[in-house]
């Protein structure tokens, strides 16, 4: 990596058995540490190209074991909710230098390499009015493009449409054959000489669903729906459920294909699918080289745009007629930046905004609500439900709890759509979204489904 202005390497700390916390240790782990070490995770540190002394070799225990080394890694040593805690060494994402393998002979001697990533697009929209029969684009991006070059439109090319009940396997079957010869390496002649070509998946956004469908994991309403981790449907919003230990790993993942393909009958196979939440159907970049859940990221834009929309229907869901009519007022009445397009009343028409619209909306409900909302304005049983459930002493203090929610989701937008993120912002980030999910767990009404909201979280 470069820092500084000049290549460093980043590098993932091996420590001795004498610096592992003292709950973690056993007679067990003491009693390996001749060669042991122990890979800490997510604490990098950079070290200059000349700071280098010599190379030695580690065996990470879940590849082959090689015929010397120095030292050998059996866990990974991790934070988790300010907690270290230890897993296993098979639960890690793998380099790509472990799993991509160039099956092509090396190209000849002093012709040019030229590399290159693609990034994919898929979404589903629907194509007429109120009538959804959804239509699937697929676009791609050359990912090397710099961001100045990538934002413009002239560079997103369209591949084409996926039809209503369109098979997305065989949708896929040209693209994917092209990717798998790039992957191997081509020969292309210009005008400026020949260079040798290597190309192949950077990542596929997609939404929530289609998403899933991409890594090879089952929808979200099922009981392990996530395309990251195992959480189960039903701890979703359990805030202390181990994600990292939990975790999806494209090569274990590839492991229970393999398991399920075995299997004698097909109850059998599906009953081992809804153990694992992974989908039995042909996958669309099956066979490729690339990490089928690192590379499947979440759409921030939908997710986001998403749980937004659902919080203004919810919102919208506590408020009287009286309330609705005071929001109407103040809205009106706020001042809006020149810029913005103007919107149609939001309260009848927000199903038809577009997510910029929705996203502008949640910068100016903090400032709204806070303007008018009190308790005169919200449902009676509401009211008293969310005063129960959260033992507050007055219930005045029932709509400051709903300001909250939306005070956080500000703040979420705006870091989550910084054009860059430090590393005090991820960290500022993952606080927010913790603390409003907590929020929206406790803020839940019959109304309110906080566990799809979640789900974006």
């Amino acid at each position: 990596m470069k820092f500084n202005g000049e290549f460093c390497l980043k590098v993932d700390e091996l420590i001795r058995y004498s610096r592992i916390p003292g709950h973690l240790r056993s007679a067990t782990r003491e009693n390996a540490q001749d060669k042991a070490l122990w890979l800490v995770e997510d604490f990098p540190f950079i070290v200059r190209k000349e700071d280098v002394e010599h190379e030695t070799s580690v065996w990470l225990r879940d590849d082959l074991e090689p015929a010397e080394y120095d030292f050998m890694v059996n866990e990974i040593l991790y934070r988790f909710n300010n907690f270290w805690k230890m897993r296993e060494i098979s639960k890690r994402h793998k380099l790509p230098s472990e799993y991509i393998i160039n099956m092509q002979h090396p190209p000849p001697p002093n012709v040019p390499i030229r590399k290159f990533f693609l990034d994919i697009y898929l979404d589903d929209f629907g194509t007429y009015r109120n009538v959804y029969h959804s239509l699937g684009g697929v676009y791609l991006q050359f990912g090397n493009m710099p961001f100045r070059l990538r934002k413009q439109l002239k560079n997103h090319f369209l591949l084409g449409f996926v039809p209503f009940g369109g098979d997305i396997y065989e949708f896929f079957e040209l693209l994917r054959n092209e990717i798998k010869s790039l992957e191997r390496g081509i020969m292309i002649n210009t005008d400026t000489g020949n260079y040798w070509v290597i190309g192949g998946i950077g990542c596929v956004t997609a939404d929530l669903p289609q998403g899933n469908d991409l890594a090879g994991v089952k929808r979200h309403s099922a009981n392990f729906g996530c395309r990251a981790c195992f959480v189960h449907k039903d701890q979703l919003t359990n805030s202390h459920f181990d994600y990292l230990a939990n975790a999806r790993f494209s090569h274990l993942t590839d492991n229970q294909y393999a398991e399920a393909t075995i299997l004698p009958t097909i109850t059998a196979r599906e009953r081992y699918a809804t153990e694992y939440g992974i989908s039995l159907v042909p996958q669309p970049f099956e066979n490729l080289m690339w990490d089928r859940h690192l590379q499947t990221p979440r759409d921030a834009y939908h997710a986001m745009g998403g749980k937004t929309r659902r919080l203004l229907d919810v919102t919208f869901s506590l408020l009287t007629s009286d309330g609705e009519s005071e929001w109407l007022r103040h809205w009106k009445l706020i001042k809006k930046p020149s810029k913005w397009s103007k919107l149609p009343n939001p309260i009848m028409h927000r199903q038809s905004f577009m997510f910029s619209d929705v996203l502008q909306l949640a910068m100016l409900m903090p400032f709204i609500l806070r303007h008018f909302l009190a308790r005169r304005y919200i449902k009676s049983d509401i009211l008293q439900s969310i005063k129960q459930r959260l033992n507050l002493s007055r219930i005045d203090q029932v709509p400051l709890k709903v300001i909250q929610v939306w005070v956080t989701e500000a703040k979420a937008l705006k870091l989550v759509f910084k054009i860059t993120l430090n590393e005090s912002d991820q960290q500022a980030l993952s606080h927010i979204l913790k603390e409003q999910s907590r929020a929206l767990v406790e803020v839940r009404l019959k109304v309110f489904q906080y566990k799809s909201i979640i789900k974006f979280l």
